[in-house]
Formats: structure tokens, C-alpha cells, sequence
């Protein structure tokens, strides 16, 4: 009998073995020609958007990304490292496999001249090195490693920095910031790979503006993305500017004439982008290579109408600031030689982001050069969106603007600046919405019959930045060498101009949508270190205790049953 019965209840619990196995193999065998992924976390860190799921599935062939974040890093970078590792797994889903990547360690077994020759080859890549320190025992030794990679498509490079650095931020926000933005620079990566160009982008001439030379690092970076090309606004009829998605006037310095303006107004009321660079004072350290000091002129452009008419105002001053670069000034003498110092010069603010907006978000300090504030005027119609400001400790000089060398040996406190302003004073600003033509009642349509005129447009945008060399890159006229967007060759750092250019055109011209995924935030969830230290005794006795006080009692509880069970 207790035979029998036993032989039942194992039948029984084979039979439903067997069905649980059919039903998981039926159910695989219905979801398999369906793809999904389920993402449990509260911002969706492991979701990917609908434009980087676009850009994953154009890749047809095998992408190779190389990343160098392998070996023995700081809590925070080994972070970075496995939410890279993440995300690539993401775009790797998507791909159907083409997107493929490895993790090496690029010092491995490197003495220190191999070492000097990677960062040298990976830094003409690209590749950003930088410097962290490794705790080993009792002391801390300083190791670089570079936080980026390189992707390998159809026989091109490109690389990916993955670690962005901020103004003012500490390490751990820096490493969350860089997370944040993982996405974007995978993303932003297949975007150059994949993309054919189809939209174009027109430099503006005639009127001044910056030349071949100083623009050849912007038009350069411009051109992974767009079909870039100068335009001469005066010999051309208003509707050639229709072919463009969005317009670049780079520090124009002479008079814009009514009909060229007219050309611009029509543009931006047809629904055209502009991003507008310009400047109210003329004023350049090539000035102050022949004397110590020079005052300001005003560039007679006669656009402040226009703007006026679309929502800002560029004042007619120059903003100093103690948030700044540097200039090498001549110090002394040296067995003949000149020597030179490099000291803080307050009319090159350098400034963060001011919000959050995808433009500037994860961005670099911006460099600009005797830049002006701007003021937004009172009209609900356009939304305006402040992108980069001074820092609290900035004034602003009414022009006519005294430009002493003298300055940048001065011992500037912030009292100084605080005394008389408020600082934060406005240097890039985005205006979105409805626009009114500046032609608005004044335009008589026979004069251009081939084009409808329009007195104004429902939605559109346009970027104003008060400093026309945030686009400028240094060269050299003596050899032709270009140096790179954002880079000083004096005090040897990069700025963000660079990316922050990159930014304002896609914001205004891309349609793919890849720009809003520098959006996505991811909460910084620290731990409470004074806490941890002061409770740390408990909590490793829970850890350690809890787990056996369980074990005991499931095995008593267990015996107990059993003893039961069989004793009956």
C-alpha cells in the first residue's frame, strides 16, 4: 500500500516536471520572434531611446569598439567601466549583433617609454588621458588611464571619450555625469558612422565675418554630420538660402544692408535656423601687441533691430569675470631673454553650462573673448532658455571699454566685482517659439515677387551667443597649423567650444533626435559615510549573523517537521 502510494506521488511529480519544462519551451518558442527588454530601474538607465535604437539597427556591418577601461581603476572609474560595458550590451541587442566590443587595458606590460608612445597615439586619435590615484596599502600612487575608446566601421575611426569633466564638480558627480551621458557618445558615435550627409549648413559672408582659416576646425567637425559651405549673402536671391536647414553668422564686423538682412528675416520666417555669433565691441589682444592698452569701438553691423525684433538684446559692453583664462605677460628678463608669465586675464570668462538643457549638459567650460551680456526682452510668445552666464563674480564695462594689459597684473578680489553688479550675466541664449518678422508692415511685396513674404513663423528657434570667437580656433599664419576648437595653445588647455558648437547646431538642424538623450539623468544614490562609519559594527554583525541565524532555523524547523512527519 505505501508502496504503491509512493510510486503515484513520483509519477505525479515527474509528470509535473515534464510540464513545467513544456510550458517554459512554449512559451520560448511563442516570444521568440518577438524582441523585448524589460528595464525595473526608476530613470530607465538600461533603456535606450527610439533615436539610439534607429542608430543601432542602421549598423549593417560589424562595428569593433575598442574601449581602454580595463585594469586596476578607483571604485568610481570601475563604475564607469560596467556601465559602459552595460550600454554597449544595449546598443549590441539592438544591432542584431553587428556592434561588438572589447575591454583591454592599454599599459599592460608597457615600460615608461611605451607608455608615453600609447598616450601620444591615443591622444592624436582622440583620446583624452588623465590622471587618478590608486590607493596600494598605506599610500597612494598616481596612475594615468584613459577613459575612452575607439570605434572601428567600414575602415574609419572614431573615437569616444567617455569620462567629461565639469567645472566645479567633484569626482563622484563628474562619474556620474560621464554615465548620464554614455548613451549620447555611443549613440553620437554610430550617428558619424552611419549617417549620410543630407542637410546642409551655410556659413555666412560678406559682411566681415570670420574667415576660412578661422573657421576651418568648426567647418571640419561640422561636416562628419552636414554638408557645410560659404555663402556670400549678397550676390545670392533670398530663396537660395532655403536650401539650407540652418545658417551660421560668425562675428560679422561690417553693416549687414537692409535687403541682406531682409534675406535672413525671410529665412527665419520660412522656417530656417540660425545661430547667430555676434559681438558689440570691437575688441582684440592684437591690439595690445603694439601698446599696453586700446578702448573699444562699436562693430557698425545695425542688427540689434533684428534681434530686438526676435527677443534679445547684446549690450553694448564687455563682461569681465574672475572665472577666466590666462595670457602670457612679459615678467622680466633672463640673461637677455624675455620671460613670460602666464596670468588670469577677467575679459576671457570661462563658464559651465547654466542649466541643464541638452545643449550644455555635460559640456566643458566654454572660452569666450571680450564677450557682452545679453538681455531678454518681455515677450510670452518666445521662450527663452539662458545657456551659458558669467560667474556671480563678473561686471560688466560700458562701452567705450578701456583695455589695459595692466589688468591681468592686478591683484582682483571678488569684492571687487561684487560692489557694483549682481554677475550671472547672460552669454548664449536659446529662443524657441513664435517669431515676428522684422519687415513686419514695412515690406512692399513687389519689390520681391517671387517670394511669398511671410510676417511670421509658429515654431521655430534660434541660438544668440555675444562672442563671435567661441567658434574661432587658433592657427598659425607663419606654418598653416590649425589648432583644435576650444584649445588655447598659450596655457595649453581645452575648452568645450568645440562640442558646445557641435550641440547648438544639432539642437537646431538635427532632426534624428539624438540630442534629447543627453537629457536622461541618472540619480547619484551615495551612502551616508558618516553613517556608515558610526553603524558600520552592526551592520557587519547583520550581514554576518543573520544569514547563519536563518540557516539554524530553517535546518531546526526542517528537523522538527521531518521527526514529525515520520514518527506518526
Amino acid at each position: 500500500m505505501v508502496e504503491k502510494k509512493y510510486r503515484s506521488n513520483k509519477k505525479q511529480d515527474l509528470l509535473q516536471l515534464v510540464l513545467i519544462v513544456g510550458i517554459v519551451v512554449l512559451v520560448n518558442l511563442v516570444l521568440n520572434p518577438f524582441f523585448f527588454r524589460i528595464d525595473l530601474t526608476k530613470e530607465k538607465r538600461y533603456s535606450l531611446s527610439e533615436a539610439s535604437v534607429k542608430l543601432a539597427q542602421k549598423v549593417n556591418e560589424a562595428l569593433y569598439i575598442k574601449v581602454y577601461l580595463e585594469g586596476e581603476f578607483p571604485a568610481g572609474f570601475k563604475r564607469l567601466s560596467r556601465s559602459t560595458k552595460e550600454m554597449l550590451d544595449e546598443f549590441s541587442a539592438y544591432s542584431n549583433g553587428n556592434i561588438q566590443y572589447e575591454f583591454i587595458d592599454p599599459f599592460e606590460n608597457a615600460d615608461a617609454k611605451k607608455m608615453e608612445d600609447i598616450i601620444v597615439e591615443l591622444g592624436n586619435k582622440g583620446l583624452q588621458p588623465t590622471n587618478v590615484q590608486i590607493k596600494k596599502e598605506d599610500e597612494f600612487a598616481q596612475k594615468i588611464i584613459i577613459p575612452g575608446a575607439i570605434a572601428y566601421y567600414k575602415t574609419k575611426e572614431f573615437p569616444i571619450n567617455l569620462l567629461k569633466n565639469q567645472f566645479g564638480q567633484n569626482p563622484e558627480e563628474v562619474i556620474n555625469s560621464s554615465i548620464e551621458l554614455l548613451e549620447y557618445e555611443i549613440a553620437n558615435t554610430l550617428r558619424k558612422a552611419t549617417q549620410e550627409k543630407s542637410k546642409k549648413i551655410a556659413i555666412i559672408e560678406d559682411h566681415g565675418e570670420l574667415g576660412r582659416w578661422d573657421l576651418a576646425e568648426a567647418q571640419a567637425m561640422l561636416s562628419q554630420f552636414y554638408e557645410v559651405e560659404r555663402l556670400p549673402l549678397s550676390i545670392q536671391v533670398p530663396q537660395r538660402l532655403f536650401d539650407f536647414a540652418g545658417i551660421i553668422i560668425a562675428k560679422p564686423t561690417q553693416e549687414i544692408n537692409e535687403f541682406d538682412k531682409f534675406k535672413i528675416d525671410q529665412y527665419i520666417m520660412h522656417g530656417g535656423k540660425v545661430l547667430w555669433l555676434v559681438e558689440s565691441q570691437l575688441a582684440s589682444m592684437d591690439s595690445l601687441q603694439r601698446e599696453n592698452l586700446f578702448v573699444s569701438t562699436t562693430y557698425p553691423t545695425r542688427i540689434d533691430d533684428m534681434l530686438f525684433k526676435y527677443g534679445v538684446r547684446v549690450n553694448g559692453n564687455i563682461i569681465q569675470d574672475l572665472q577666466c583664462n590666462g595670457i602670457p605677460v612679459l615678467s622680466g628678463m633672463k640673461d637677455g631673454v624675455p620671460q613670460q608669465k602666464l596670468l588670469p586675464w577677467p575679459f576671457y570668462p570661462v563658464a559651465p553650462g547654466a542649466s541643464n538643457h541638452p545643449i550644455v549638459k555635460g559640456v566643458e567650460p566654454i572660452w569666450f573673448q571680450f564677450a557682452a551680456s545679453i538681455d531678454t526682452l518681455a515677450n510670452p510668445a518666445i521662450k527663452k532658455t539662458v545657456l551659458v552666464q558669467s560667474s556671480p563674480y563678473s561686471r560688466v564695462l560700458t562701452a567705450p571699454v578701456r583695455v589695459d594689459l595692466n589688468t591681468a597684473r592686478l591683484d582682483l578680489q571678488p569684492e571687487m566685482f561684487r560692489r557694483n553688479s549682481s554677475g550671472n550675466f547672460i552669454m548664449g541664449v536659446l529662443l524657441e517659439g513664435t517669431f515676428t518678422s522684422n519687415f513686419r508692415f514695412r515690406h512692399d511685396a513687389s519689390k520681391t515677387p517671387e517670394l511669398p513674404f511671410k510676417d511670421k513663423v509658429d515654431n521655430n528657434k534660434m541660438i544668440v551667443i555675444s562672442d563671435g570667437d567661441v567658434i574661432r580656433n587658433q592657427f598659425k599664419k607663419s606654418t598653416g597649423e590649425v589648432f583644435p576648437l576650444g584649445y588655447d595653445r598659450y596655457t595649453r588647455e581645452t575648452f568645450g567650444n568645440k562640442k558646445f558648437i557641435q550641440n547648438c547646431i544639432d539642437y537646431l538642424c538635427d532632426d534624428s533626435g539624438i540630442i534629447e538623450v543627453r537629457s536622461k539623468e541618472i540619480t547619484l544614490r551615495l551612502l551616508d559615510k558618516g553613517k556608515v562609519k558610526k553603524d558600520r559594527n552592526f551592520w557587519v554583525a547583520i550581514n554576518i549573523g543573520l544569514p547563519l541565524l536563518l540557516i539554524l532555523i530553517f535546518g531546526a524547523s526542517n528537523h522538527f517537521i521531518r521527526k514529525r512527519k515520520y514518527t506518526r
